[in-house]
This record gives C-alpha cells, structure tokens and sequence, in this order.
C-alpha cells in the first residue's frame, strides 16, 4: 500500500467503477448462460473474470485487511455485493437494475445478444468516462491512478472487441 490518503475523489472513482462494473459483472453471468453467439459467450466469461478481480482490487485499497483469498470469497457468496467490512455496501440504480430484468426475461437468442451487446456498449462507454475523468483530474494517489490507467486500457480493448462482434453480428 502506498500509504497514501485516499480523498474524495479517489473514492468517488472506485464506487463509480464498482457499480458499473457491479452491472457489467451481473449481465455477463446471464450472458454467460443465455448468448447464443459464441463470441459474445467467450466475451462475457471474459467480462466476469476481469469485474470479478477488478472488484477484489478496488475492495482491497478500500479495505487493506482484506486480502485477496477473503475478497474472492465473499465475491462468490454475495454476488453483487461489496466485499470487507469497512467497504460501503453498493447498490444499483434502478435503471441497471431494469436491465439486468429485462436481459434475465428475454429468451436466448438474436435479441438477447443484441440487448446485452447493447448493454455492454453503454456500459464500457460509461466506465471509460469514469476512468478519463478520474486521470483528467490529476489524482496524487499513484496506486489508484495506476489502476484507472490499467482499467482505461482493458476498457478500450473492450469496446473494440464489442465493436467488432457488433459488426460480424449485423
């Protein structure tokens, strides 16, 4: 840990990113069962292993008692919740909650890919804003700058990866 204070800032970044990584981890679990198309599968097995280490980082600078064995396993005994005991509980909107219903009521198929592809767009669109903005804002915390720069790249990645199956899909 580099010791340093995390300020209002450094933590408005995590929450946003946990949120919206919150959501793109819980619609790629459904994703993971219901995409009929196979690059989508692979993309959101991908998407669930990247949010579900992304969240046991961000849980670990919040909570540094908590080590990455104690955050992998409240990981997958509250799936959606926040793990460590000092870390804030986080909760979705309801419009992230709306979506997550809809993708869980619609049929496998053509329009759940293209409402999760959606899905996906949007919300990688979102977390690499929250990144930006965060390292536009010139943060002294170089571990959580570290990290939003990490992220930033993944993000990137991932939206050429989602614009490329968008493509094929058409």
């Amino acid at each position: 840990m580099s010791g340093q204070q995390m300020t209002q800032a450094d933590m408005q970044h995590m929450q946003q990113t946990m949120q919206l990584g919150m959501v793109a981890l819980e619609t790629s679990r459904i994703a993971q069962q219901k995409a009929q198309n196979a690059d989508l599968k692979r993309f959101a097995t991908f998407e669930v292993q990247e949010q579900t280490t992304l969240a046991e980082v961000l849980h670990s600078m919040m909570d540094p008692a908590t080590t990455s064995a104690t955050g992998a396993a409240a990981q997958s005994s509250q799936p959606g919740a926040a793990s460590g005991a000092n870390a804030p509980a986080m909760q979705m909107d309801a419009q992230s909650r709306e979506m997550i219903q809809r993708l869980q009521n619609t049929q496998a198929g053509e329009a759940f890919d293209r409402q999760y592809l959606q899905g996906q767009m949007e919300g990688h669109s979102a977390l690499l804003q929250v990144q930006s903005q965060y390292l536009q804002s010139n943060p002294q915390n170089r571990e959580h700058m570290n990290v939003a720069k990490i992220a930033r790249a993944v993000i990137t990645e991932h939206v050429a990866l989602l614009e490329d199956i968008q493509t094929k899909m058409k």
